[in-house]
């Protein structure tokens, strides 16, 4: 029922003294829930006992709440305060005081069952989570995975409660997020799935996983370029996966990789044309084999600027570091942190800061430009606006891939996130 009634229910749980009825004939349906209506059920039994609805018309007043309509809800009324003035013989103060109380569930309400449904089901995650929180980590990321907003929330409380989450690797991921107990005994982590690669392909993370599983982890980088079979295993699935660290296993770095891109598919060919070929070979049988290893040559190593980026850009989130890290560690006592606005209030004046993740701008009706932009720290995303008087002053800083602190203001709609800029500057370890 309305979250109003919360501190009500509590002090009555705790001072059943203070437990009381608008009307005595409530007492039959509310002694469980403290004499408050809680439930959808509590609202219904109240417009049959006082009001003389019957079965029919409580269904009909059910929808009204449900669907929210407001001249549906005005004609509730006048039928039920005529209802309980007429067949309940309620004082108008009482049948006042009764609608106050029924109004705020047509904007949230469950009927008992589904609220008792949902208690269960909030009961068994939370001892799940806390008896095997890999395991259920695991679990509501594989659930969540096509949310690329959630992901990286979820990932953020699998750090909090000590929980590594590694980007994918082609020796220990699965199709889809999946835990993975080391068998040299080290804590278990999670691994980013395959299918989670932009660009790399289902079919191709498919062949991985599949001929890993039938033949035994890759060896090295030849192992696997001689052992996954595809058209769609090229350049650019290779690069996904050397980009996002999926080879990091082999040791090498991404950046000496990236560069020997060339070296890599010569190799790749020449494997595909020695398996595809059904000519014999004059040195079947012997010891000499032509291309037993891919050619590296010496390239300058990835920075973590390179590896972050990179991530960001083929898994949709950073996984091995946040970029705003740093910054949010020197300014502990001056940032609120994105996941902690919805507690500041509404019209309630914060500082946030973030990498700047997306821009849009706009022009406004009487031809000046404003902005949207999206932030994120290492604990939520956000949205800011930026109106033309503070755009003015601040579009140098409106930059993808830029870190920014902000000044600006909670919006005073309630469910609305979204924050409005007053002041903005960009943030450099220097």
């Amino acid at each position: 029922g309305p979250m109003e009634s919360i501190p009500e229910y509590i002090k009555r749980k705790h001072h059943p003294e203070t437990i009381e009825y608008l009307d005595p004939r409530m007492k039959d349906y509310l002694d469980q829930s403290l004499g408050l209506m809680v439930y959808q059920d509590d609202v219904l039994l109240t417009a049959i006992t006082l009001a003389g609805y019957n079965w029919e018309e409580v269904d009909k007043f059910r929808k009204a709440m449900g669907k929210k309509i407001p001249a549906e809800m005005a004609k509730q009324k006048e039928k039920f305060v005529k209802g309980c003035r007429e067949y309940g013989q309620l004082p108008a103060d009482t049948i006042h005081r009764l609608w106050e109380l029924i109004e705020p569930f047509a904007a949230y309400g469950f009927n008992k069952a589904h609220a008792a449904s949902y208690g269960v089901v909030a009961y068994q995650t939370a001892y799940m989570k806390a008896n095997f929180p890999i395991q259920y980590m695991t679990a509501v990321l594989i659930a969540e995975s096509g949310d690329i907003d959630k992901v990286p929330e979820i990932i953020h409380e699998c750090e909090r409660v000590g929980i590594k989450v590694l980007p994918p690797d082609v020796n220990e991921s699965f199709k889809s997020f999946a835990m993975v107990a080391p068998e040299d005994g080290s804590a278990p982590h999670i691994r980013f799935g395959l299918n989670g690669i932009k660009n790399l392909g289902e079919n191709i993370a498919d062949v991985i996983y599949r001929e890993r599983k039938k033949n035994g982890q890759y060896k090295n980088l030849e192992d696997l370029l001689s052992r996954v079979q595809g058209r769609d295993f090229n350049r650019k699935s290779l690069e996904s996966l050397i980009k996002c660290g999926a080879l990091d296993s082999f040791g090498f770095d991404r950046g000496v990789l990236l560069s020997n891109i060339d070296n890599i598919l010569s190799f790749l060919h020449q494997v595909q044309d020695q398996s595809s070929s059904t000519q014999n070979s004059l040195f079947v049988g012997t010891k000499i084999d032509f291309v037993s290893k891919v050619r590296l040559d010496k390239a300058p190593l990835a920075t973590e600027d390179n590896k972050l980026i990179w991530e960001k850009e083929l898994l949709g989130l950073y996984v091995t570091a946040h970029p705003f890290t740093y910054f949010e560690k020197v300014m502990a006592n001056s940032l609120t942190a994105i996941k902690d606005l919805s507690g500041q209030g509404r019209k309630k004046w914060v500082i946030v800061g973030g990498i700047i993740d997306s821009t849009k701008k706009k022009i406004t009706r009487s031809g000046k430009p404003m902005m949207f932009v999206n932030i994120q720290d290492t604990t939520d995303s956000l949205e800011l606006l930026v109106f033309p008087r503070t755009y003015e002053t601040t579009k140098n800083v409106w930059v993808e891939g830029k870190m920014v602190c902000v000044v600006g203001k909670t919006s005073e709609e309630e469910g609305d996130d979204k924050l409005f800029v007053e002041k903005a500057y960009e943030l450099t370890k220097e």
